[in-house]
């Protein structure tokens, strides 16, 4: 089941606090940082499209694809709202498809994170790699081993005055690189469940998926900055070019 199912309507409300004008800023700091400017940009596993907004605020001709249905319907209604013409679909990451092709790609909030086999997430890179143009951006962030082993996910929010109040709690396997958690919701008197898996990939790994995608001009970063990753960062970015 994909996640964020039943809980996709009040999505928004539970990350009010994520700054999604940064994420989107740092973003056009990466793609300056490889002397890309695109028009046309996709937005791979887009949830509600929070980030796809900003950058549709900024000008830029979006698209995005999500596995949740329930999140795809939200962000279809907020861009209805807006005005904004935003080709959203509700697809796997590794079978979609769109009839245009892209000068950049990203995915973010670790999304990739939730693939746990490499084959079906080579697969996601090569259908992303499909729809970009040679000289086209791809990035992405991740979650890493040393956030998991941190206990990143174990958080919660129980105050009375919290219109969607939960509690997370991860248990993460070092020999599997998988973490799951087990998240519960309370909405308006309503209660709902998840289990969210996570894998660690490793950088090794994921470079050499990107390369069988097409994809070079590899560079990490230790997210948000410029810097490269350190041995904790909790979260890291890939940036590469269609070949």
């Amino acid at each position: 089941m994909a996640s964020f199912g039943p809980i996709a309507p009040f999505y928004d409300e539970l990350m009010g606090s994520v700054p999604y004008e940064m994420w989107a800023e740092y973003y056009l700091l990466l793609l300056c940082q490889q002397d890309v400017q695109p028009h046309r940009i996709l937005d791979v596993c887009c949830g509600t499209g929070n980030v796809t907004e900003c950058l549709a605020r900024r000008g830029y001709r979006m698209a995005g694809v999500d596995l949740s249905e329930p999140m795809i319907v939200e962000a279809k209604a907020k861009a209805a709202s807006l005005g904004w013409e935003i080709d959203y679909l509700a697809c796997d990451a590794a079978s979609f498809r769109f009839e245009t092709q892209f000068d950049a790609a990203y995915s973010f909030f670790d999304s990739f994170n939730y693939i746990t086999d490499l084959g079906h997430l080579g697969k996601s890179f090569a259908r992303v790699s499909e729809h970009l143009r040679p000289g086209a951006s791809f990035i992405f962030d991740l979650n890493t081993a040393y956030a998991f082993e941190q206990k990143m996910f174990d958080q919660q929010d129980t105050r009375k005055k919290s219109k969607v109040q939960y509690k997370w709690k991860g248990s993460y396997n070092e020999s599997s690189r998988i973490i799951k958690v087990n998240m519960d919701f309370w909405v308006e008197g309503q209660f709902y469940q998840e289990t969210h898996i996570q894998r660690a990939h490793t950088t090794e790994e994921i470079i050499d998926l990107l390369d069988r995608a097409g994809f070079g001009d590899i560079c990490t970063y230790d997210s948000y900055t410029l810097d490269p990753p350190r041995t904790r960062s909790d979260r890291i970015h890939f940036t590469s070019i269609r070949k």
